[in-house]
């Protein structure tokens, strides 16, 4: 005790207390890893958005492949060819600058049976990959999958 004061770390210079600063830095040490995270959390949030953006893209094409599929051409009852079916998936992945996806298309996929007349149906999977570009996770394959009944039975 000085004078009735506790002694915190202090000197008294001319009659005045004065703190020494032994947190000197901190507030930079503090600042840099709330700006770490900071980015990080958005950086997570678009990366998250674009591999959602990829996944929509592959179930559209997906949607869009079996919808070209089963409606025959206009003013004949022939319907494209697997090979039609996959160019055209492919035309719509390439249109939103995806490349190096899969495409199954299975035009004879069983239905449902109405009435004792099976249906057949066109299922089309589409494997689009998605290249991480912020982190290092490689690439994963986003996944869709679309089935619809053929029209002309």
């Amino acid at each position: 005790m000085r004078h009735g004061f506790c002694d915190l770390g202090g000197k008294i210079l001319g009659g005045k207390m004065k703190l020494q600063r032994t947190e000197r830095g901190a507030t930079l040490v503090e600042a840099a890893l709330t700006i770490l995270l900071f980015f990080t959390l958005i950086f997570s949030i678009l990366e998250f958005g674009r591999a959602y953006n990829v996944y929509q893209l592959a179930t559209n094409a997906a949607r869009e492949g079996s919808r070209f599929s089963v409606a025959p051409f206009p003013g004949t009852s022939t319907l494209p060819t697997a090979g039609d079916v996959e160019t055209h998936v492919r035309d719509f992945l390439a249109s939103a600058n995806v490349s190096g996806a899969n495409v199954t298309v299975d035009q004879t996929a069983n239905g449902t049976n109405v009435n004792g007349v099976v249906l057949v149906s066109t299922e089309v999977h589409v494997q689009a990959p998605y290249s991480f570009i912020f982190f290092p996770f490689g690439t994963i394959q986003m996944n869709a999958r679309a089935v619809m009944r053929n029209e002309n039975n």
